[in-house]
């Protein structure tokens, strides 16, 4: 009982105080395509790929086509979009499970620093519970030194590495 009390001040500490920063994550919305595509190119600079408007409305179309697999989440922190987060549910048939994949994870680098990917993620594990997920996975390069510094604290390497075959 004790141990229930505890939790649920915590909650409720958490809540002041998201509210008191006014942050929040949120599914993306028609309204944020802008600030998303800004984000999403720094995210493909950061990761040295050519990105381009066709591409950009692509992506955007999945995230708002309810029969697609790809989502979108943002954080917005006193009414600014400062970082995003696309991710899908996919099948692990070794395991004949669903999990969540996270495909992208960008926060703008004026607001690392302040455990917004943290939360990010963190979210994802709640709806890995919403959805009957058995976990989420993603990956990151090798030397994204400052994410891997993060992943190694709140989840597990896996020690697979990733092999990509390029169509003609």
């Amino acid at each position: 009982m004790e141990k229930d009390l505890i939790r649920v001040k915590k909650v409720i500490k958490s809540i002041i105080y998201n509210v008191k920063l006014k942050q929040m994550i949120r599914k993306l919305k028609q309204k944020d395509k802008e600030n998303w595509a800004k984000l999403y190119n720094g995210y493909a600079d950061f990761y040295k790929v050519p990105m381009n408007t066709g591409i950009l409305d692509t992506i955007w179309g999945w995230i708002h086509d309810e029969s697609h697999d790809v989502n979108g989440l943002c954080f917005e922190l006193e009414g600014k979009i400062v970082a995003i987060a696309h991710y899908r549910t996919m099948p692990r048939p070794i395991k004949g499970q669903y999990i969540g994949f996270l495909d992208d994870l960008f926060v703008e680098p004026d607001f690392r620093g302040q455990k917004i990917a943290q939360k990010l993620i963190s979210h994802l594990k709640s709806l890995s519970k919403a959805n009957n997920w058995q976990g989420v996975r993603w990956i990151t390069h090798s030397s994204n030194e400052h994410a891997k510094k993060l992943y190694d604290k709140i989840a597990n390497n896996t020690g697979f590495e990733l092999y990509e075959l390029k169509g003609d």
